[in-house]
C-alpha cells in the first residue's frame, strides 16, 4: 500500500465520520422525518442543478470563454456534492454554489503552480539609462562625483 493510497483512505474515513456527525447533529436538531426530507431535498436540488448545467452546455455548444470551463466544472462538482447523501457534503456543495467562494477556489486552482513569494509578472525589465538610478543600501540615490570646474575646488560633491 502506497502513501497516497493510505492518505486517500484516511481522507475518506474522516469524511465518513464527518458525515455521520453532521447527520447526528441535524437529526437531534430537527428530527428524523425532517432530516430525511432535508436530505432528499438537497439531492433533488443537486439533480435539478445538473439538469440546468446540461441545458446551458447544450445551448452554448462549442463556445468556451476564458475560465468558463473551469467554472462550469466547479459548479458541476458542487452539484455532485449536493446529490451525495449526507449533510457535510451538502454544506460543501452549497458553499461552492456561492459565487464568492467559487471565485476564491478558482483563483486558488489557477495559482496552484505558482510560488506564493514570486510575482506573476515579468522577471526582467529593460530600462534606458536615464530611466533608473543606482541606490544606496538605505534606498537613496548614489551621489556622483562631478569633474571639477577649472575655477572650482576639486573633490566637490554634488547631488543629482
Amino acid at each position: 500500500m502506497t502513501d497516497r493510497t493510505k492518505l486517500i483512505g484516511l481522507a475518506l474515513g474522516l469524511w465518513l465520520a464527518l458525515e455521520i456527525l453532521a447527520f447526528a447533529f441535524v437529526l437531534r436538531a430537527i428530527g428524523l422525518l425532517a432530516a430525511i426530507l432535508l436530505g432528499l431535498g438537497t439531492t433533488a436540488l443537486g439533480l435539478a442543478d445538473v439538469k440546468g448545467l446540461l441545458a446551458v452546455w447544450r445551448e452554448r455548444g462549442k463556445w468556451r470563454a476564458e475560465g468558463a470551463m473551469l467554472d462550469g466544472a466547479v459548479q458541476a462538482f458542487a452539484s455532485f456534492l449536493l446529490i451525495l447523501p449526507g449533510f457535510a457534503s451538502d454544506v460543501a456543495g452549497l458553499a461552492l454554489k456561492s459565487p464568492s467562494v467559487r471565485s476564491a477556489v478558482l483563483s486558488r486552482i489557477r495559482n496552484r503552480g505558482r510560488s506564493p513569494h514570486k510575482p506573476a509578472g515579468p522577471q526582467t525589465i529593460d530600462l534606458a539609462p536615464h530611466e533608473w538610478k543606482h541606490l544606496t543600501k538605505s534606498g537613496r540615490p548614489k551621489r556622483k562625483r562631478k569633474k571639477p570646474d577649472e575655477g572650482g575646488k576639486s573633490g566637490d560633491w554634488q547631488r543629482e
